[in-house]
């Protein structure tokens, strides 16, 4: 049992690297981003519920549909998601979104996936 735990924590772990982080906080009734503009590949966003009440955090875009659980109050969650580029709605779905319908939205703009580094010759 606690062999398949450990790869499974590996397997998290593993599929995280390399992803770009963003931090998320929750208020009433507001989303703040760490940073509006990411590049496509893969993301984790390090979500925060700053707010006095239960919370969540919601991805929508060319084609990613996801979220995190329900946060409650002074919690934490981290949702793992790969964005192509183009403009991306991140939203608290909570309340048959009354959240989001109160200001709990906020755009997220993906560019096109930097460049791999040039390699150097070898001397």
């Amino acid at each position: 049992m606690n062999r398949i735990l450990i790869a499974a924590a590996l397997a998290a772990t593993s599929s995280a690297a390399g992803a770009q982080a963003v931090a998320v906080t929750l208020t009433e009734w507001k989303v703040g981003l760490s940073r509006d503009t990411v590049h496509a590949g893969p993301v984790t966003f390090r979500v925060t519920n700053n707010g006095t009440i239960t919370h969540g955090f919601y991805v929508r875009g060319d084609g990613v549909d996801k979220g995190t659980r329900e946060i409650p109050a002074k919690q934490s969650a981290s949702l793992l998601v790969t964005v192509k580029p183009g403009t991306y709605e991140v939203f608290c779905p909570m309340s048959d979104d009354s959240h989001k319908l109160a200001g709990m939205k906020h755009t997220l703009v993906v560019l096109a996936a930097e460049p791999a580094a040039a390699k150097k010759p070898d001397r």
